[in-house]
Order: C-alpha cells, then structure tokens, then sequence
C-alpha cells in the first residue's frame, strides 16, 4: 500500500539515508517536500520524496528496502508521484518532472524504464558535494545524471 506520511510518523531513516547518505542534506530537504511511503504488514520498505521548484517538479529521494528490490515497488513509488501531481495540474497542463542518480547508479535504468530520459549531467557532483564517496555496487560515482519526463492530464 502507497500513502503519504502522517504529519506525527517517524522518517524511515535507514531508507532515506540509504538513497542519501548525507542526513543535514535529506533534513534540508524534508519539509518543503511531499513523502509517500510503500508499506507491507504495517513495515515501510519504501519511500519517495518529492517537491516543486518553480515550475518543475523533483524527486528527490526514492528507496526501497534492499530485501524488497526488484519486485516493481520503486516503479509503483514513481506512479503514484506521477498520479498525484497529474491528480492536481490542471488539463493540458504540462508538469516537468526531474531525478537525480549518480553515473554508475542501477536506478537509471528503471528511471529510463519508466519515461525519464537524460536532461543533463554535472561532473564531479558526488566529489565536490560528500565528504565521503558514494559508492554503487562498488564502483565510485562522481558525475550526477539528470533525468527528465513530461506529463501532461488530457
């Protein structure tokens, strides 16, 4: 089941922080934005975190527990952000729609899956951005790729 956060819910941290490893940058982000969660037998294994800017719309942040990948439940996080904002833009109202991954991160293969195709990239993001590196089935990521999709309610 897929429903947005109560205003009193703990944050599923370990889920955040597993999409986000940086908590000050996921806290930034938090409460400007729209949180939906995926819940089996009252277990949250899934989360999407989204928000507008200006006149687009990002999603910036988006986990799935790792015992529950590969079973569609981040497809179905990414549906139910794109049926809540078509639920609320008005007809022909086109909504843009953005993601974020890193280089070498698997999720850009589900998020071309899913309609996003490559906007633009920014180099050395991951670098100059972490403390730490990031690292995605052990490769380092450096590069930020920016995935874009159009949607528009008729």
């Amino acid at each position: 089941m897929i429903r947005s956060v109560h205003a009193d819910e703990v944050y599923p941290w370990s889920l955040l922080l597993d999409a986000d490893p940086d908590k000050a940058i996921v806290e930034g982000y938090l409460d400007q934005s729209q949180v939906l969660i995926y819940e089996e037998k009252n277990t949250v294994i899934g989360i999407v975190v989204f928000q507008q800017q200006l006149d687009t719309w990002e999603i910036m942040n988006i986990a799935v527990a790792p015992d529950h990948q590969n079973r569609g439940i981040g497809r179905r996080l990414l549906q139910a952000v794109e049926d809540t904002l078509l639920a609320t833009a008005a007809p022909e109202t086109p909504i843009r729609l953005l993601i974020k991954t890193g280089d070498h991160s698997p999720a850009r293969f589900l998020y071309q899956k899913q309609g996003f195709t490559i906007f633009s990239c920014q180099k050395n993001y991951f670098v100059d951005h972490y403390a730490e590196p990031i690292y995605e089935e052990g490769r380092q990521l450096f590069d930020q790729i920016i995935l874009v999709k159009h949607l528009i309610r008729s």
